[in-house]
Order: C-alpha cells, then sequence, then structure tokens
C-alpha cells in the first residue's frame, strides 16, 4: 500500500524523491530493508559524510518520506559502514554512536535514542519485532550482538516472529558485511532463487 501510494503520487507528477508518506503511520521498515545497496555503494564513494547521509534520505523518500524513517536509514548506514571499517562486531557499535552524535540535532533522533542505549544487553521478551521502523532496527541489531555468526544471527531474527523476513534481511545484511560471504551456509546458498543470475 505505501508503494503503490508512492507511484501514485509519481503519476501525479510529483518528484521522486517526494513520493514517500511524509505521516506519523508511514514509518514502516520498507525503506530501511532494501537501503543496503544504496549504503554499500556509498561506503567506497570518496564523498562527505553529509553528502552520503543525504543520498541515503533521498532513497528512503522514495517510499518512506518521514524523518524517522530517513534517520532509521541513515543509522544502518552507520553501522554498516563501521562494520565494514573495523571488519569487527564492535564497528557496529562505533557506527551507532557515530549515527547519534550526527543526528544530536534532531528531534527524531529520541525515538532511537533510549531504544538504542544498551539494548544488546535486552532480553528476547524486551524486543519487538514489528514492521515499525525503529522496532525493525532495533531488532536487527539485537540479532547481530547477540550471536556469533552469520547463520545464528539469521535464525535468530527469524524465530524472533512477527515482520521475520524484513527483520532476517537487515539482520542478515549486517551480519553478511561482518562475517562475509564464505561463512553464509552453502546449503542456504545453493537454495538460492536464480542463484547464477545473483552471482553474474
Amino acid at each position: 500500500l505505501i508503494c503503490a501510494n508512492a507511484i501514485k503520487r509519481y503519476y501525479m507528477g510529483i518528484e521522486p524523491t517526494k513520493c514517500g508518506g511524509k505521516d506519523e503511520y508511514d514509518n514502516g521498515n520498507g525503506s530501511l530493508m532494501r537501503i543496503n545497496p544504496f549504503a554499500l555503494y556509498l561506503y567506497y564513494k570518496d564523498i562527505s559524510i553529509e553528502k552520503k547521509i543525504e543520498i541515503i534520505h533521498k532513497a528512503s523518500a522514495l517510499t518512506h518520506a518521514h524523518k524517522r524513517s530517513q534517520i532509521a536509514c541513515g543509522i544502518y548506514a552507520f553501522i554498516l559502514w563501521g562494520i565494514l571499517e573495523e571488519n569487527h562486531i564492535s564497528g557496529a557499535v562505533s557506527g551507532l554512536i557515530d549515527a547519534l552524535e550526527f543526528y544530536r540535532d534532531e528531534p527524531e533522533i529520541n525515538y532511537f535514542v533510549d531504544r538504542l542505549d544498551n539494548f544488546e544487553k535486552k532480553k528476547r521478551e524486551d524486543i519487538n519485532s514489528s514492521g515499525y521502523v525503529v522496532d525493525t532496527l532495533e531488532a536487527a541489531l539485537w540479532c547481530l550482538l547477540n550471536t556469533n555468526s552469520y547463520k545464528d544471527c539469521v535464525l535468530l531474527a527469524v524465530n524472533l516472529g512477527d515482520d521475520t523476513d524484513t527483520i532476517a534481511a537487515i539482520a542478515g545484511s549486517l551480519a553478511g558485511a561482518l562475517y562475509g560471504y564464505s561463512k553464509i551456509p552453502c546449503s542456504w546458498l545453493n537454495n538460492l532463487v536464480k542463484k547464477e543470475e545473483i552471482e553474474k
């Protein structure tokens, strides 16, 4: 429905990066789920961090233009970049700290601060795996920080229940950056639909 509404706005002549919903209830996790390719691409671009985050926000705004959704995508990007930079789980925490500092003057960051403070120590029952973008980001990061392998991270995300496909996709993208392609179970890779096309 969110994508359909964005497409309708586009056909009405609205600029693509302004087609996303801007209401409080438009803070689903759809843009967060698809932000990884943008963040990976930008990691290797020699441009300012401000420009990178501007692009991340515009990518989110194609379907999710509320500032909270855009910030969630920005936080994700910082976390991914931290992992790639440090090649260690500590990079996720460093990236999160960098993100909170970058957004310190944005009122919407307050929706994330309390949720992401010492959240790696939270118990399973404290984690909400809904489709709300703040819940999704917290759940994905919680799975990453409470496991020691790609497989365990993705399985933990799936077994949270609720919006399992999205949370596992986001947690898996972070775990993939952390552990690398070679650590993904062969049986999972062999069962990928259009595997040859993806590898090509």
